[in-house]
């Protein structure tokens, strides 16, 4: 550039005559400063918040759920449907399940808490959810599920927040209640059983803490009552996490309309859809934050090129064109709007980095599903808060660049 960037850098550091023109300058520069941290913090927030729920949800879950083509009607040959969605290439894993609604109740608690039973194949789960690793004390497999517990008793394990509201811990009992036997085409008793605590689950998802319990398969198809072919649905888990919907598209073209197939984003979609729009809507909002810091440039070079008409005479007077005039202020404000946009966000990344870190924002899980604020700085989220700010502020300049250029260098030296 020259001495277009030699001179702007001289009138950003020099003493001037007149305050209230470095003042402005300062609060032009703290107003970058703080709205692009508050946009990369806020970014941050949503992003870590949304990677963080997505994440438990695809850990938490199989990847796709298989139902019979008639809604509530069991998989009758759950073995031949399993072999066919195994077959598929986009599978890693798939194992037959059984679900059913009830409630649970315990010595503590007779007036008991909805659950929802979910009886597993304690060998096959290990690969398709993360379950495993959420069970608290030994064994931390699924391996006890498979052996009777006291008295017989099949075992279960449950969500930390329903074994909380039930009072009961490991070796302790619960009766679970069910809906199933129908003993006339107009009357339905409820089923119970007890089963043996064998662990707590941990998922860190308030939904599922507060309301699973798992059992063997084979001890769910006894309590409901279907036999050993039949399953309530197949879980599957896809080999790409990022394919789950193309994976369960070509699953149900494999299975054809005998099956039902429901993929993991799908279930979920309205609920994505709302933390992307959710992320959007902040990034508009805080953004106008640092679309008014950056107006402020505009009064700045105003009351700059006010005060330097006379230089700006004598650098006509010399043989400066109009463009290296213009080109003079212009670089002053992208060096203000540099400067506030490097600051912001090296403030607001080290925020973002402190306030994760060290859990400083606790929440509570029966609301936000998760007990803190997680927050991630992407690099993508940095460039478009610093395209935002800096692409608002050259904007800004154009205006008193373009007057300083006009001025007439016998007008700007006459009273001098």
């Amino acid at each position: 550039m020259g001495y277009p960037l030699f001179i702007a850098t001289r009138y950003l550091l020099a003493r001037r005559k007149q305050a209230i023109i470095y003042i402005i300058s300062l609060i032009s520069v703290a107003g970058i400063v703080v709205g692009v941290a508050a946009l990369v913090v806020v970014l941050a927030m949503m992003t870590g918040f949304q990677e963080q729920i997505q994440a438990k949800i695809l850990g938490g879950n199989a990847h796709l759920t298989i139902f019979a083509g008639w809604a509530g009607r069991p998989i009758d040959d759950a073995g031949a449907a399993l072999g066919r969605v195994t077959a598929l290439p986009m599978i890693f894993t798939a194992a037959p399940v059984v679900y059913e609604k009830g409630m649970a109740t315990s010595q503590l608690n007779a007036t008991g808490a909805p659950v929802l039973l979910k009886g597993v194949d304690p060998v096959a789960e290990q690969a398709i959810t993360d379950l495993p690793s959420q069970i608290r004390g030994e064994p931390r497999t699924l391996a006890a599920l498979a052996t009777p517990g006291q008295g017989g008793r099949d075992r279960a394990i449950l969500g930390k927040d329903l074994a909380l509201t039930l009072g009961v811990g490991t070796g302790d009992v619960v009766r679970i209640i069910i809906a199933q036997a129908n003993v006339s085409p107009f009357l339905t008793v409820p089923r119970s059983r007890e089963f043996e605590v064998a662990g707590i689950a941990d998922a860190g998802f308030y939904e599922y803490d507060s309301s699973r319990v798992y059992v063997s398969l084979e001890a769910a198809r006894r309590f409901v009552g279907l036999s050993p072919k039949q399953a309530t649905a197949i879980e599957a888990r896809v080999k790409d996490p990022a394919r789950i919907q193309e994976a369960g598209e070509r699953a149900q073209k494999a299975l054809g309309e005998a099956f039902y197939v429901n993929d993991l984003i799908r279930m979920n979609r309205t609920f994505f859809s709302a933390l992307r729009l959710e992320k959007l809507g902040m990034f508009i909002a805080i953004g106008f934050i640092v679309v008014v810091a950056a107006l402020n440039i505009v009064s700045t070079l105003t009351l700059m090129v006010m005060e330097k008409m006379r230089d700006i005479g004598v650098l006509a007077a010399m043989g400066a064109t109009a463009e290296g005039v213009r080109r003079i202020f212009l670089l002053q404000g992208l060096i203000i709007a540099v400067a506030g946009t490097g600051a912001g966000i090296g403030l607001g990344t080290g925020l973002a980095w402190g306030l994760g870190r060290y859990r400083l924002i606790q929440l509570p899980v029966d609301v936000y599903f998760i007990p803190y604020v997680p927050f991630h700085v992407r690099p993508l989220d940095v460039l478009m808060v610093a395209a935002l700010a800096v692409g608002v502020s050259f904007v800004a300049t154009l205006y008193p660049s373009w007057r300083a250029s006009r001025l007439d260098p016998s007008e700007a030296l006459r009273y001098e």
